[in-house]
């Protein structure tokens, strides 16, 4: 305990992490009343304090009968508070006291806080010291303060786990094989774009069916994303992952026999269906194993796999089209088949390789699995003390459905660009369709790129909101440039920036949107705000094929696609305006 800027929730994440404790920091269970008092420097009465209070204690007696030990970072300025929040529990408290010059020097260094030196001078006033607790100088070093409180209370430090080192160990050891999974799977998604260099006048379709197909993907998507997620839920990621994968690289080798309208249509909605718990599944997955503060990097490193897969499929499925009429196939027919493969075998790896959660993990020492599950439970309950959403109604959240069209309008612009760029470019200047392919690659390296220096960055500064927002800005611009440019140079340029900019938001989005959620709403709302979202993605493409049909230009569906991507921006600036979360 102690004032505001006394270091209780540094010195009390570090305890728990030595103890492998559960970590509550009080700060978190303000209301957003308290929050816009102490931001505005007014002090908090009594009245303020004791629901704040019963929410802390709620959550502590919850987690005591679960068998968890807990540390509370909490200023419980007054006996009666600590009286209130010991109630029926074994605490020992443990004081940082320190004077007020020193401690209204630290919080004039301190950023991103609501908490501030207006506030100080209220605090020490309420102020009562506890006759029996272990008093510390805040001027102690951490470490000495942490070191100090194992020795007075002979507590046991387990075995010293090292945070960034665990979490890289996750990282290498998750990413790559869920990287590769999904420029599979990506791949499986937007290969009809260069399909349709050949497939179009070869079957006579319009660009109006062609965007229709390309984009009823995203119904068969859309319909099965929320049952396929809690499907995994029950079965486990393991099976589910792998069983999706082994569906949709059949049907999506199945597309080399579209002769119609009709079983182009069938053979998309098929594969959006197969794919649909694939994508919410792994953010779902990779939930379950990240601590809040890494996870915009770590969706942002993952979701590079869609700009990779067209860097890596651009050539590949160019090269493949020149293959026209060996074996009595188009070259299309042949890229369907061949990019269907990898899919089906790394459905069979999957089941040997992913563990459903940290606890199932034989390649965790007992130490790390211990850290990491503590860490996790920690937010989860800290998610489930907070939460406004009416049990078993998770879906009536309103935060959830502006997500969703924050998440709309990022896919329109991504998959419009993704499913119309090889047309574009072709339309701009005539190539083969191997150059077209290298071409084509430009603005997904530029994608790959971006997102993954902005989920970083997103990460480091621990903020959400204004990376999503920034991002959707520049793509809408640069999409208004590229409906007027003449040039192909400029015009590849824009495509980079939009495709870049619409990417770079999927890191932060996701990181904000999985984390505010209540781990028993967290999978079917991550479904649902996937579902809705790629709805975008379906009618990006049909949305800009039709209007070229119709004005026989891309332009009206690029600055459609602009203002949507514009709106969503604007949109996210408005969602979830609680107290800003330190991470």
């Amino acid at each position: 305990m102690g004032v505001t800027g006394s270091g209780k929730s540094t010195i009390g994440k570090l305890l728990a992490e030595r103890l492998a404790w559960v970590f509550l920091e009080a700060d978190q269970f303000h209301s957003p009343e308290n929050i816009a008092k102490m931001q505005n420097g007014i002090p908090l009465t009594d009245a303020d304090r004791l629901p704040w209070l019963g929410a802390i204690h709620s959550r502590l007696v919850a987690l005591h009968a679960e068998g968890k030990d807990i540390v509370l970072a909490c200023s419980a300025l007054k006996e009666s508070y600590r009286q209130r929040l010991a109630k029926n529990l074994p605490v020992e408290i443990v004081y940082l006291k320190g004077s007020p010059a020193f401690i209204g020097q630290r919080l004039r260094q301190r950023r991103g806080h609501f908490a501030g030196t207006p506030i100080l001078a209220g605090q020490f006033a309420d102020l009562e010291e506890p006759r029996e607790a272990l008093t510390l100088p805040v001027e102690l070093p951490a470490e000495d303060s942490v070191r100090k409180v194992l020795q007075h209370f002979s507590l046991s430090p387990k075995t010293f786990i090292d945070a960034p080192s665990l979490l890289k160990k996750l990282r290498w050891r998750l990413l790559p094989f869920l990287f590769l999974l999904y420029v599979v799977a990506y791949l499986d998604r937007i290969n009809v774009g260069f399909a349709a260099l050949q497939m179009k006048s070869q079957l006579g379709f319009s660009d109006a069916v062609y965007g229709l197909g390309a984009g009823i993907f995203f119904l068969g998507y859309f319909l099965f994303q929320v049952p396929s997620n809690l499907a995994l839920e029950r079965v486990g990621a393991r099976r589910w992952i792998s069983a999706l994968m082994i569906c949709w690289g059949i049907i999506s080798g199945c597309m080399f026999s579209v002769h119609s309208g009709a079983s182009f249509y069938s053979l998309r909605f098929l594969l959006g269906a197969a794919e649909a718990g694939f994508f919410p599944g792994v953010i779902f997955y990779l939930r379950s194993w990240f601590p809040a503060s890494a996870r915009a990097g770590v969706v942002a490193l993952f979701m590079t796999a869609g700009p990779v897969s067209g860097v890596i499929g651009g050539p590949i499925s160019g090269l493949l089209l020149d293959w026209n009429h060996r074996g009595g196939l188009a070259g299309w027919q042949w890229m369907f088949l061949l990019e269907a493969v990898p899919a089906i075998l790394l459905g069979f790896a999957a089941w040997f390789f992913l563990a459903d959660n940290p606890g199932r993990a034989p390649w965790l020492s007992p130490a790390e699995r211990s850290w990491l599950l503590q860490t996790l439970d920690g937010e989860a309950s800290l998610a489930s003390a907070t939460s406004t959403e009416h049990p078993g109604l998770w879906f009536v959240n309103p935060l959830l459905w502006g997500f969703a069209l924050v998440y709309f309008g990022l896919n329109t612009c991504t998959y419009g660009i993704s499913l119309w760029l090889p047309t574009a470019l072709n339309s701009l200047i005539g190539l083969s369709n191997f150059l077209l392919g290298l071409l084509s690659t430009v603005p997904y390296l530029a994608a790959a790129i971006l997102m993954v220096l902005i989920g970083a960055h997103s990460d480091r500064t621990g903020e959400r909101r204004l990376h999503i927002a920034f991002s959707a800005f520049a793509g809408g611009i640069a999409l208004v440039v590229s409906s007027f440019s003449p040039g192909l140079a400029i015009s590849v340029f824009c495509f980079a920036i939009a495709l870049a900019a619409s990417s770079s938001m999927a890191g932060p989005f996701w990181a904000m949107a999985s984390g505010s959620f209540t781990a028993a709403a967290a999978a079917g709302s991550i479904a649902l705000i996937n579902a809705i979202g790629n709805l975008g993605s379906g009618f990006g493409p049909y949305w800009i094929g039709h209007l070229r049909q119709t004005t026989g230009s891309f332009r009206a569906g690029l600055m459609s696609v602009a203002a949507l991507l514009t709106l969503a921006g604007l949109i996210v600036l408005f969602l979830d305006r609680g107290p800003r979360r330190s991470n």
